[in-house]
């Protein structure tokens, strides 16, 4: 009878043992199996480095604010002085001037862009429209998702595919070099072309948008008619969205039903990437971007596409060195020196800006 009573106990604190288990499994949040993953993965891949980024991604992002030069930027400009912020571009000249430095004269001038000094936490106030022409006073982003603009050295008259475009922050930033003849802005559904056709109708006057600017659906496979058109490529591709899966529950790529979209994510980026190497001119260039410290979603990718196009007759594909970007942009940004192709933006808890990687490649003509 005791050995009957005994058994039964031992099965029902199984039992319970095995509810607590599933429970605890189940309120396990998106935010707590992203980071996880993270710990798992990148703690092997960047060692020490590791802990620093994960302090800096736990906290909160830092932004730039990018003025809206469709609108009354000067004045914008004076009160963000008075507001101690600093003028980015003007401050790195300061600096490269100082230290007798070249100034990088390739890269656009027409941006305004404002931030806090490192160490400074503080956030800008929401954006508002003017009283003169309703339109918005600027617009406010990750400072290191203002480098692909950089690195792709947009002239004048040249026409532009940014082919994951919505939200739009960084297709707003290439009309704000008012350099640009045409952009197309492309996506992969209707709902976030809607997003983004919105913020540019507050930014951007709608004569500038009808004459620059055309947003439209993104196919799975590039139309023939869409090759070699394009003068410069921008892919921004979706990726684990790091920072943003250790903070949101909602639409958490980590979440359990997108599970199959995460496991497909390097199969997706590569084709992204091929699409747009094939929409490029020759003598063109393309800008591949995630915002993802993962090396298999940023080197991985780039190198797997740069495999495909090996036996191309007509062109190669050269992975163009963005060392000037870096020495430039040094004092605002940490660079993570265990990236080899390209540059990656690592969070740092005094400019705690990404995690963001960048790759450009050159179409040169065999």
């Amino acid at each position: 009878m005791l050995k009957i009573k005994t058994s039964i106990g031992l099965i029902f604190r199984r039992e319970i043992h095995y509810e607590i288990k599933k429970k605890l499994k189940e309120k396990r949040s998106n935010r707590k199996l992203a980071l996880d993953y993270f710990d798992f993965f990148y703690e092997s891949t960047y060692g020490k480095e590791w802990k620093a980024m994960r302090l800096a991604m736990l906290t909160g992002r830092k932004y730039i604010a990018l003025l809206n030069n469709y609108s009354n930027f000067i004045e914008t400009g004076a009160i963000m002085e008075k507001n101690a912020s600093i003028n980015l571009l003007k401050y790195l000249d300061m600096i490269q001037s100082k230290q007798n430095t070249q100034i990088d004269q390739s890269l656009p001038r027409n941006l305004n862009i404002f931030t806090f000094d490192n160490g400074d936490c503080r956030d800008f106030p929401s954006p508002k429209p003017s009283n003169s022409d309703g339109l918005m006073n600027y617009y406010c982003m990750d400072g290191a998702s203002i480098l692909p603009i950089f690195a792709m050295n947009i002239q004048k008259n040249e026409t532009i595919l940014d082919l994951c475009s919505s939200p739009g922050g960084k297709t707003l930033a290439m009309l704000q070099t008012l350099l640009p003849k045409y952009v197309i802005c492309r996506d992969i559904n209707q709902s976030r072309l809607d997003r983004l056709a919105r913020m540019l109708k507050t930014y951007v006057p709608e004569s500038e948008l009808i004459k620059k600017v055309s947003i439209q659906m993104n196919n799975p496979s590039l139309k023939s008619s869409d090759e070699e058109c394009f003068d410069r490529v921008l892919v921004d591709v979706p990726c684990t969205n790091d920072r943003h899966s250790l903070h949101t529950e909602e639409n958490n790529i980590f979440s359990k039903v997108r599970s199959n979209e995460r496991s497909n994510i390097q199969k997706k980026q590569t084709e992204l990437l091929t699409q747009a190497i094939l929409a490029c001119k020759l003598n063109g260039s393309i800008v591949y971007s995630t915002c993802s410290l993962s090396p298999i979603q940023n080197e991985g990718v780039v190198n797997t596409v740069l495999n495909i196009f090996d036996a191309e007759p007509r062109y190669f594909l050269k992975i163009e060195p963005l060392d000037h970007l870096k020495n430039y942009f040094d004092y605002f940004f940490t660079f993570s020196p265990a990236c080899k192709t390209g540059l990656l933006v690592s969070p740092d808890i005094k400019k705690n800006f990404g995690p963001f990687y960048l790759c450009k490649i050159s179409k040169i003509p065999k």
